[in-house]
């Protein structure tokens, strides 16, 4: 009869560690989300800067367009921005091959760049209106409502998912309870904008709107970020500037409002105080 020796009985749990080891490596693991890997890159941005201004860039709807959207990419790293802002729609469907393909991008392109993204309604769709997208965002991307603090620069960003044309109530309480913190610069990223007196169009989102203009009323916020339209536009609400990008790759829009031209918004914090530069990128 066969017996196994000490030395075989080694070789065998050297052999069975290395290929829990493989399998670890090769897929066993889930990889850490857009965000996660953005936060980290961010923390060590962040320990790098001591004195104002401090510099972010927004940009949105970049689908369908990759060289635009590369362009703008490029074009944003020459300000030296902290992070990225994207206001949503970066693929044309929730599928994973196009999520990894807007990853491969960012990976190639500004590899070191943090990037934050909105959930826009063509990344949830999954083409079919199933919530296969949503689920593929999640666990890509990021999370669909988060808050962004950078305590260093004394600022808060808080993102909201209105991909269905909607705010919910829970998401009204959020709001509400992340307004309320003390920050002196606070800030909010949605993909759709809400209908207003200038902005009346069915793209726009109704349900919970009004209640999303009267929570920022009064609430010191220093900018509102959407995407959605692809062109720039911006209006004065009850003392907050909103301003809608969405010109990072998709085809433009014409509309009685707007400028349909591709570009991204650059944001400076100094002294308190808030600039924007809109940056034109050609085709």
């Amino acid at each position: 009869m066969y017996r196994q020796t000490g030395n075989g009985k080694r070789c065998r749990l050297y052999c069975l560690g290395w290929i829990l080891i493989f399998i670890l490596i090769c897929g066993g693991a889930q990889s850490a989300t857009l965000y996660e890997q953005s936060r980290q890159k961010l923390e060590s941005r962040l320990a790098g800067v001591q004195e104002e201004p401090y510099t972010f860039v927004v940009m949105g709807d970049s689908r369908d367009n990759d060289e635009v959207f590369i362009k703008c990419l490029l074009a944003a790293a020459r300000y030296h921005p902290l992070f990225i802002l994207h206001t949503g729609d970066a693929v044309s469907t929730g599928s994973e091959k196009q999520f990894r393909h807007f990853l491969a991008i960012l990976q190639q392109t500004l590899p070191d760049m943090p990037v934050f993204v909105a959930a826009g309604n063509h990344e949830l769709t999954n083409g079919d209106k199933s919530d296969k997208g949503k689920a593929l965002f999640q666990q890509l991307i990021g999370p669909l409502d988060y808050v962004l603090d950078l305590p260093g620069i004394n600022s808060r960003f808080i993102v909201l998912d209105n991909s269905g044309y909607s705010l919910a109530s829970s998401q009204i309480d959020y709001l509400k309870t992340q307004l309320s913190m003390e920050h002196s610069l606070k800030f909010v990223l949605m993909h759709i904008p809400p209908q207003t007196l200038k902005w009346i169009d069915s793209h726009t989102f109704t349900k919970g709107a009004d209640v999303f203009l009267q929570t920022l009323s009064g609430r010191n916020v220093a900018g509102v970020f959407y995407g959605h339209y692809h062109l720039y536009d911006e209006a004065m609400l009850d003392g907050t500037r909103h301003i809608i990008t969405g010109g990072a790759g998709a085809p433009l829009t014409r509309l009685y409002f707007g400028d349909p031209s591709y570009h991204f918004v650059v944001v400076t914090l100094s002294g308190g105080k808030v600039t924007t530069e809109k940056v034109l990128v050609s085709e």
